[in-house]
């Protein structure tokens, strides 16, 4: 089990060394391909294929640009869990190793009890000279040897009988006690070292995951502005808004999704973490609600699909923005499988609830054309 533990370890930490390399090694990616200016987009307007043509080329550079920051996120999302993972097993060692040190403690001290009364016995037994007791009774002869009844000596010899078991029993439980307190002892020892062993893996997965987490930021900051212009420009050789088309990019995505979905179904059992979340992600369900019943307006729905999203994402997430299923990958919100989907609606789609819901209401608008149908689809083969 260590082994298969060292082993998804070290697999995470190269996944995520691997991502913050495509991120350094972006500039030069970024710069084989020109963004169009705006006097290449008016131009191309003028004529029909020019304009096809234009908007085809501006589409592929969004696509790489979403997929890049999507893969860096992707990273940072896995690396937080990972790290999340690794502290709730050290947290676990360490009780551990307190337990084990608390209960060799105790069979230490119950150890040294029992020798305290060993050797109590045995000062009584030994008071005759260290002649066994048994023996000097039937050997005392003439002035030494009790007066009155017979039956004195007998009382003699049974006292003395008992006081030799006394000592035997507690002799026994003395090494017992001792036996019992140094195999605890080095079960606590070797407890203490996995949690310290522990302690460093997980401070391990807390750097890697504030790297990948930086790593990420920095390309939504870097992108941010080209791939709001290059929607713009898009938008206006459609003759639509820059709105519209992230919604139909996303439209796009949710009708190659549902085999996706479906194959993830089944490992939906495994739940979803409820750890702390990962860096730069705020995590509240009641505002997160909110924003989503004042944003469905633009779609024409009301208080009835409202309360269908709301269990539809009560059962999907919790309404938390850093929802993760290890299982199956999915993230967020609205559970977009896997997370970096959702860089259609925005760039900041792994920190920002608002930009996952606006991913998931176009998503469920595509795909099911409102929130009560999705939720029935979810009822009948419990994914959406």
């Amino acid at each position: 089990m260590r082994a298969r533990r060292a082993h998804r370890a070290t697999a995470a930490l190269a996944a995520i060394a691997t991502a913050v390399a495509l991120s350094l090694a972006w500039p030069s990616l970024a710069a084989a391909d020109e963004y169009p200016s705006w006097d290449e987009v008016e131009a191309a307007k003028a004529d029909v294929a020019s304009r096809e043509s234009e908007a085809n080329r501006i589409e592929a550079l969004i696509g790489d640009l979403e997929a890049e920051a999507g893969r860096l996120g992707d990273a940072a999302v896995a690396a937080a869990a990972e790290s999340r993972d690794a502290d709730e097993a050290h947290r676990t060692a360490t009780a551990r190793a307190a337990a084990l040190h608390a209960r060799a403690d105790a069979a230490q001290q119950a150890a040294d009890a029992s020798a305290g009364r060993f050797a109590r016995v045995a000062a009584l037994l030994s008071r005759d000279g260290g002649v066994a007791p048994t023996l000097r009774l039937l050997l005392r002869t003439g002035a030494d040897r009790p007066t009155g009844r017979s039956d004195q000596l007998l009382s003699d010899l049974g006292r003395t009988t008992r006081l030799a078991d006394l000592n035997a029993a507690a002799a026994a439980r003395a090494a017992a006690g001792r036996a019992t307190a140094a195999a605890l002892t080095a079960q606590a020892d070797v407890a203490a070292s996995e949690r310290d062993r522990l302690a460093r893996e997980a401070a391990d997965r807390a750097a890697a995951a504030q790297a990948a987490h930086e790593a990420a930021e920095a390309r939504v900051l870097e992108q941010r502005a080209t791939v709001q212009t290059l929607y713009e420009q898009l938008a206006s050789l459609r003759d639509r808004t820059a709105d519209l088309e992230r919604r139909y990019r996303i439209g796009e995505q949710a009708r190659a999704e549902a085999a996706a979905r479906e194959a993830a179904a089944a490992a939906a059992n495994a739940g979803l973490s409820t750890a702390p979340p990962p860096p730069g992600v705020v995590v509240d369900p009641a505002a997160a609600k909110a924003y989503a019943r004042q944003a469905i307006g633009a779609y024409g729905w009301g208080d009835g699909e409202f309360r269908c999203l709301e269990l539809l994402w009560t059962r999907e997430s919790s309404w938390r923005a850093d929802a993760y299923n290890a299982s199956s990958g999915a993230y967020g919100i609205p559970q977009s499988l896997p997370g970096a989907k959702m860089a259609s609606a925005g760039d900041d789609w792994r920190t920002n609830a608002n930009t996952q819901i606006n991913w998931g209401l176009a998503y469920i608008s595509a795909r099911y054309g409102a929130p009560c149908s999705a939720w029935a689809h979810s009822e009948a083969v419990n994914w959406y």
